[in-house]
């Protein structure tokens, strides 16, 4: 998958934003995530929190925040990991 951004968000925090128009349900998210080793922490509809060596803030359109993460490559690959994991 290509990322339109991936950027610092704050001191130990990353953004990324998918290049393509992306629609994600977050409870199918969650079974889906769950099954591959993903820590739910929260799912109140409006973003989905897990964590599998970074806390991820997975939202509706594919935008993903998370921490902490030291570095874009790192993000990158946390975040293809992630969409990975759902088929994507």
């Amino acid at each position: 998958m290509d990322f339109l951004a991936v950027k610092p968000c704050r001191f130990d925090a990353y953004e990324v934003v998918p290049k393509d128009k992306v629609q994600l349900d977050l409870d199918d998210v969650e079974k889906v995530l769950s099954s591959k080793g993903y820590e739910v922490l929260a799912n109140p509809k409006v973003m989905l929190v897990v964590r599998k060596g970074v806390e991820i803030s997975v939202y509706p359109r594919g935008r993903l925040l998370m921490h902490p993460v030291q570095n874009r490559a790192e993000a990158q690959r946390f975040a293809e990991e992630l969409y990975s994991a759902l088929g994507m």
